[in-house]
């Protein structure tokens, strides 16, 4: 006995359409988030934690990390960003 639905191959191509679009959409927002994530100069636990995100929340984590995680590091200085100091002139 099976309770769930059953899907043929008619049904499947009759989705396509739509489906085809959402994929793409996702694969190119979960390859660039993971590019863009790679490459910042960032801890390892920065990295950690939104790499999880990003993998594990699909459609919704690369979109998630570009609007709160590129901010969280634009405000937050790194190691290779120093504050300049004040020269005194006398």
């Amino acid at each position: 006995m099976h309770y769930g639905y059953h899907i043929g191959m008619d049904e499947i191509g009759a989705w396509l359409p739509l489906l085809l679009p959402i994929l793409i959409l996702h694969l190119i927002l979960f390859s660039v988030a993971l590019w863009d994530l790679l490459k910042r100069d960032q801890s390892a636990d920065y990295k950690w934690f939104w790499g999880a995100v990003i993998i594990l929340v699909n459609i919704i984590g690369p979109i998630l990390y570009f609007v709160l995680g590129r901010r969280q590091r634009s405000d937050a200085p790194t190691s290779s960003q120093s504050t300049p100091k004040k020269v005194r002139k006398s």
